[in-house]
């Protein structure tokens, strides 16, 4: 049936709707799915009638067909599935916390492809297991992990307020990157107090700073 099933008789004496008609059920062919190859047979004239069947592929290479290969017109006039889409570029990879990309980045990636990231200056790239410096672009999305390990800092006046200093270093403030190992000694005169030991790594922008009596 083409046209409304129900009309409604208006006070003016007319139909709301005209009368429907009754015909051989046929499949719609619009489809506005980018990429995507439709490949008719047999070849078709006319209206797509009960039986008929498409083929799809994808245009361009990195791309796949996500859905069903091949779909047949059925005698209600639908399709036996929805048209496939054709997927696998990636848009610009995403920003990572501390890090740029080694390159200029482009609109867009075909499936395969991956972006080298580097840590800013004095944070360290983290390159075991499950972390790596790329992300690489699969079926339309970027895949992989970066971390970036942030440096420590210690002021001078966050050494005085503890009654330490550094043991092998002139008065000032640090700036060490995430593993550095820093010796600090008390101040003349105090000694040290509590658990925590005069040597002590920078973990992850973390660092404990050890305590003299005042």
């Amino acid at each position: 049936m083409y046209g409304q099933r129900t009309i409604e008789c208006l006070s003016s004496g007319k139909w709301d709707n005209p009368y429907p008609k009754c015909g051989e059920a046929t499949c719609s062919l619009n489809t506005t799915v980018e990429d995507l190859k439709m490949e008719q047979f047999p070849d078709i004239e006319g209206p797509v009638k009960h039986g008929y069947k498409l083929r799809f592929s994808c245009y361009g290479q990195g791309l796949i067909l996500k859905g069903q290969r091949e779909i047949t017109c059925q005698p209600n006039g639908e399709w036996s599935s929805p048209f496939p889409k054709c997927e696998g570029k990636c848009e610009r990879p995403p920003q990572v916390d501390f890090a740029d990309t080694t390159e200029v980045t482009k609109p867009e990636y075909n499936s395969g492809e991956r972006v080298e990231y580097i840590c800013f200056n004095k944070y360290t790239l983290v390159q075991h297991h499950p972390y790596s410096k790329y992300l690489t672009c699969e079926q339309g999305e970027w895949r992989g992990n970066i971390k970036c390990l942030k440096p420590c800092s210690v002021t001078v006046e966050e050494m005085d307020k503890r009654g330490i200093e550094l043991r092998w270093r002139p008065r000032e403030k640090i700036f060490s990157t995430h593993g550095d190992r820093i010796i600090f000694a008390c101040q003349w005169g105090k000694d040290l107090i509590g658990s925590i030991p005069l040597i002590q790594s920078c973990n992850d922008g973390v660092m404990n700073l050890p305590r003299s009596n005042m």
